[in-house]
């Protein structure tokens, strides 16, 4: 494929740096139309089918987030997506391939493949595209592996074990419930309001859910969970984490995957305070990053494909038409109007790709 005469490419451009607190909003950023770019020796030009939307964004805008640098006024909006390739001069992609990468809110983008992060991988080849190709940023996606591999290497649910979720209703927690269910497990999520607990019992097959807006989450654990939770899933941190540390069974797990609720305010943000139960209970707390298993993503990818077409994992995506809404999408993330993947379709889907199978 080529890139027609008098292509142009939208893009998002980050225009006025917010504060810690302040809500995202569609000023933060400018929409400009510019040229395509040209490729160079070892890159690759990449067409975006679909962006994803990830609390992480928010912090591109006010501060480093240890992974990567904050932008600059002027930069394009960073965000991971998928595409196709459709110029290449690196000999490991060819026209035509899939991929997932960083390729910014934009409709085309230039890709380097020799110049990734030191030590993560985050360019990868999808190697069984299938329509529609947001499961590629979904269930099929680092969200899925995350949830595949931070549950299943470090949580190590059991049969008839209680696992608790929180973000449950999002696209990592969304589907780390269901796997658990899959393993034979109790699981209880934790959402932000009553109709996505419905959402996760109703349609996910949750045993419980708890909206921490309106519950106590501390009284409602010790009901639903009275002898202890073996697993904790934690993708918010905060009040939250400090919850389930006081209902830990004796062995418990807790994966540490995120911690959205503190992770923007100012200042120093206190660690949990019923940390000791850790020691009491012979438990243990550990932080995984879902690029650390990069070489193992066929294998989840392999099984999540085969739960997906069987019927026992459901595709929990939220889709929206069209670059123009990526803002709006954003925003979606902070004000509780996501239920699972939050995902922006930008273009169709290439002609001949195959259904999930």
């Amino acid at each position: 494929m080529t890139i027609p005469l008098g292509q142009t490419n939208r893009q998002w451009r980050f225009a006025k740096r917010p504060k810690l607190g302040d809500p995202v909003s569609r000023d933060l950023f400018r929409l400009e139309t510019g040229d395509v770019p040209q490729i160079g020796p070892d890159q690759m030009i990449v067409r975006t089918i679909c962006l994803a939307t990830s609390p992480a964004q928010w912090g591109y805008l006010v501060h480093d987030n240890g992974m990567f640098q904050p932008l600059a006024i002027g930069d394009v909006m960073r965000g991971r997506g998928v595409g196709e390739v459709i110029q290449s001069r690196h000999a490991d992609f060819k026209t035509g391939d899939i991929v997932t990468a960083s390729l910014g809110w934009q409709d085309y983008s230039l890709q380097d493949p020799t110049k990734q992060p030191p030590n993560i991988k985050t360019i990868l080849k999808v190697e069984n595209p299938c329509r529609p190709l947001t499961l590629a940023l979904g269930s099929l996606g680092v969200d899925g592996f995350a949830a595949y591999f931070g549950l299943l290497d470090i949580g190590k649910p059991q049969a008839g074990e209680t696992v608790v979720i929180s973000a449950a209703a999002g696209g990592i927690g969304s589907v780390a419930g269901q796997i658990a269910k899959i393993k034979d497990c109790r699981v209880i999520g934790i959402a932000g309001s009553d109709q996505k607990c419905r959402w996760l019992t109703t349609d996910l097959g949750f045993d419980g859910a708890i909206n921490y807006k309106t519950e106590n989450v501390g009284e409602r654990l010790d009901m639903l969970c009275p002898d202890g939770m073996d697993v904790f899933f934690d993708n918010v941190g905060g009040d939250i984490l400090n919850d389930a540390l006081a209902h830990l069974a004796l062995k418990a797990r807790v994966v540490f995957c995120g911690y959205i609720s503190t992770e923007y305010q100012p200042g120093i943000v206190p660690g949990p305070r019923n940390y000791t139960k850790l020691l009491s209970q012979r438990a243990r707390l550990e932080g995984f990053i879902v690029f650390d298993y990069v070489d193992r993503f066929p294998e989840a990818e392999q099984q999540m494909r085969r739960w997906l077409i069987a019927g026992r994992l459901k595709n929990t995506e939220d889709v929206v038409e069209g670059l123009d809404a990526m803002p709006d999408a954003l925003a979606s993330l902070f004000t509780g109007g996501n239920k699972g993947n939050k995902i922006v379709r930008v273009a169709p889907d290439p002609n001949g790709l195959p259904s999930l199978s």
